[in-house]
Parts: C-alpha cells; sequence; structure tokens
C-alpha cells in the first residue's frame, strides 16, 4: 500500500481543522446595562397584602416579602448559581491533548535531505491527562462545600434582612406613636398658650409669662417637625429593605413580639442555642469546611501529573516545591477561618448577653415609668390645675406641671419602643423564625433553619 506524499497530507490536516472548531464553536450575546430600564423595573414592584390574611402589613409578611425582592439580597443569592457551575467543572476530567511534533520531519530532511509520511504521521500524538491520586474526589469535596457555603451564606443574609424589617417596622411605628402624641401635646400647648394670652389681657398674667407659655407651644412645634422628618425617614429605611420606592406607603398590623423558647432568665442557653440555629454561624462553619476540603485538595496536588496516550508525560512539581507552598497558603487560609470563627462566637456571645441586658433594662424602666413616674406627672398636672383654679399657685407653676408631664408621655412612649426593639433582637438572637418564609427554600435549607 502506498502512502500518501509529503505535500498532499499538509493539505488534508487543515481540511480538519474546521471541524474541529464546528464541534467547540459558541455563540456569544451581549448583555449590556440599561440603567433606565433598571430604574423602570424598580419602579414596578409594590406591596400587595396577601388575598387571605390581616390586610395590614405584619413584621412576617414584610419580612417574606423583603426576602423575596430585596435587590442586594437577590445579587447574594446569585451566588449559589456560580458555586454550582463551579461544582460541574470540578467533576470534570482533564481534556485531552492533541499535538504534532514536527522534530522527526525537520531531522529527515537535515539528515537525509527528504522527509516522509512516515515522519509526519509519527509527529501526531494525543495524551489523557489522569488526575493524581484523590484529586477529583477533593477538587469536588471542595466545590461541593462552597456551593455549601454559598447556601448558607444566603440565609445568613436573609436572617439579618429580616431582622432589620423587624426593626424598621417597628422604629416606623414608634414614629407614628410619637408622631400622634406630639400633636396631642401641640394642641395642648397651644390651648395653655391661648389661655396665658386671655389671662394677660386680663391682667391675671405678666408678658413674660405669657411669653414663656408661647416659647413652650413653639418648642412643642418644632418636637411636631422633627417627629415628621423622622417618620418619613423610618418610611424610607423600611422601604429600602423591601425593594420599594423611597415613598411607598401602607398599612401596618401592631404585633407584639415573641420570644424563643428558651429560657430568658439564661443568656447562656440562648448561646448554645444561637450557635446551633444561627445562619451566620451556619455559614462561617461552611466557610471553615470548604478551606478543609482544599488543604485535602492541595495535598492531593503535591503528586506528579501523569497524562497517557500515545505517549506517556510526567509532570514534575519541582519549581512549586512540590505544591509544599500551596499546602502551607491553604492551611493558613483554614487556620484564619478557624480564628475568625472564633470570633464570631466571641462576638455572638456579647451581643446576647448585652442585648438581653439592655432587654431587661429597658424593662425596668418601663416597668418604672408605668407605675411611679407617669402617674406621678399626670396627678401633679391635674393637682397643678386645681390649685390654679383655686388661687393657690401661679401660673408658671402650672406650666412646669406640663412640661414635667410632657417629659413623662415622651420617656414613657421612647422607652416602650425600645423594649420592643430589644425583644425583636432577642427573638433573632438565636435564629430566624419559622414562621417567616424565602422563595427558594430547599429541604436542605429548611434544616440549616
Amino acid at each position: 500500500m502506498r502512502l500518501p506524499s509529503v505535500r498532499k497530507l499538509p493539505l488534508r490536516l487543515p481540511a480538519a481543522l474546521p471541524l474541529a472548531l464546528a464541534a467547540a464553536c459558541a455563540s456569544y450575546e451581549a448583555h449590556p446595562l440599561d440603567p433606565d430600564a433598571v430604574l423602570t423595573d424598580l419602579s414596578r414592584i409594590t406591596w400587595t397584602p396577601p388575598e387571605e390574611g390581616p390586610g395590614a402589613a405584619t413584621p412576617e409578611l414584610l419580612a417574606s416579602f423583603a426576602i423575596s425582592t430585596n435587590p442586594r439580597l437577590r445579587a447574594i443569592r446569585s451566588a449559589i448559581d456560580v458555586q454550582r457551575s463551579l461544582l460541574v467543572e470540578a467533576g470534570l476530567f482533564p481534556d485531552p491533548e492533541l499535538g504534532w511534533d514536527g522534530m522527526d520531519t525537520i531531522a529527515s530532511q537535515i539528515i537525509d535531505s527528504r522527509s516522509s509520511a512516515v515522519d509526519v504521521l509519527s509527529g501526531l500524538g494525543i495524551l489523557f491527562p489522569l488526575p493524581r491520586p484523590g484529586e477529583l474526589s477533593a477538587r469536588k469535596g471542595a466545590a461541593r462545600m462552597r456551593v455549601e457555603e454559598a447556601r448558607r451564606r444566603t440565609l445568613a443574609a436573609e436572617w439579618a434582612l429580616a431582622r432589620e424589617v423587624y426593626i424598621a417596622y417597628q422604629e416606623v411605628l414608634t414614629a407614628q406613636d410619637l408622631l400622634e402624641q406630639s400633636r396631642a401635646l401641640v394642641e395642648l400647648g397651644a390651648s395653655t398658650e391661648a389661655y396665658f394670652e386671655r389671662a394677660q389681657e386680663a391682667g391675671s398674667a405678666t408678658a413674660i409669662q405669657a411669653n414663656l407659655a408661647r416659647g413652650d407651644w413653639l418648642t412643642l412645634g418644632l418636637d411636631l417637625l422633627e417627629g415628621e422628618a423622622r417618620l418619613t425617614r423610618a418610611w424610607q429605611s423600611l422601604d429600602r429593605l423591601l425593594g420599594l420606592p423611597p415613598d411607598a406607603r401602607f398599612e401596618l398590623a401592631r404585633v407584639e413580639p415573641t420570644f424563643p423558647a428558651a429560657p430568658l432568665d439564661d443568656p447562656q442557653t440562648l448561646v448554645k442555642r444561637a450557635l446551633e440555629e444561627r445562619p451566620d454561624i451556619a455559614a462561617r462553619r461552611a466557610a471553615y469546611q470548604a478551606a478543609e476540603e482544599e488543604v485535602r485538595l492541595a495535598v492531593s496536588e503535591r503528586f506528579p501529573s501523569i497524562a497517557i496516550g500515545t505517549g506517556i508525560q510526567l509532570t514534575l512539581p519541582l519549581f512549586s516545591r512540590f505544591g509544599r507552598v500551596k499546602t502551607l497558603t491553604a492551611i493558613a487560609r483554614r487556620e484564619r477561618l478557624h480564628l475568625e470563627f472564633i470570633a464570631a462566637v466571641h462576638a455572638l456571645r456579647a451581643e446576647i448577653s448585652s442585648t438581653f441586658a439592655r432587654w431587661q433594662a429597658a424593662q425596668r424602666e418601663l416597668r418604672w415609668i408605668d407605675e411611679k413616674l407617669l402617674p406621678n406627672a399626670e396627678e401633679n398636672y391635674e393637682l397643678a390645675q386645681e390649685a390654679f383654679r383655686a388661687g393657690e399657685i401661679t401660673l408658671l407653676e402650672t406650666l412646669a406641671m406640663q412640661r414635667a408631664l410632657v417629659v413623662a408621655r415622651t420617656r414613657h412612649s421612647e422607652t416602650r419602643a425600645e423594649l420592643i426593639q430589644r425583644a425583636w433582637e432577642l427573638s433573632f438572637a438565636t435564629g430566624m423564625p419559622t414562621s417567616i418564609t424565602t422563595p427558594d427554600s430547599t429541604p436542605e435549607e429548611e434544616s440549616v433553619r
């Protein structure tokens, strides 16, 4: 059988090249950003209460809504898809290597001044790189734990967002209560100011007394303006967390905080439960486990790599010191995550203890105001009005009692709001409430929660 000539063979090799390129061809489509379209899409997000249930928004409904619509959380959730793609890549075998070595042809030309088809064909070669011992399983294990880490970080972000929604929800209610109270106090201050003006005209009050009453009324008016600004800021903060336009307004339901099942007189029990159920702690544990798998991968890569086919190829990791530096880097990364986990546990313990102490302090303070300070201020104001009508005290003393009542009522509202806020924080200290739903929950994610 006659072999093809040397001149005809190179013409056939390029003919196979388009076939190889066609087998690996892929189309690319650009996806440019359009800020106007993004803004339009964000403006279309609106709060719609569920068909079943209360018409007013509860914190559970708001948290579930925010988990579905918050742009930042959606970006964090997309990391799961990236890690899943990397997991698929980690399980793939290395691609075969097809090449041609022209040394035989060159040597024939130099020595015999001619070359043959045999020289050309002998230069063709294909190699199949083989994974090192344990490399493929270690690579897949590291990628799998990175998927788990991304999932746990998403759950941690959902937990943190839900906690912020609860706090923002309570801030809106507190701002509404204080604003309503400020309006009532402004009306009271206006009536007092009008009363002093009439008293001044009748000669029973001096100009300075009337001016002091007017100053109190103006101060209450300033408090009213500050209360309106606080309510606007509170609504904007809640809208930002929900992914809504900053001018969105809707009715909020009033819900009392629910506490975890653990005894509230034992912060250490709350700490132990938090270590088991807090998503942020679970995310750190997953990150450490992923680093552990990467150490195993680095150790497996210290072996020489082998490729077999028409020949055999051995890659010796001489310049990389047989992977020792990479292994030490992976170990250092694992140690860093270990120390960060210790710091996170320490911070968690301090956070729960601090929140618990502040909750107890607010509880004692509110009880003191309810039982002693506020009743005393209300009684003093009533007695001052009766004494003034009886001519026993002056208008200035009545005005001082009114100021004390305003301070007591404001202190009561703010302390109650702080108590509720600490209660929400304490409720979230041990993990995500089961009443909050997520859009893409999986059985694995539910078990984490």
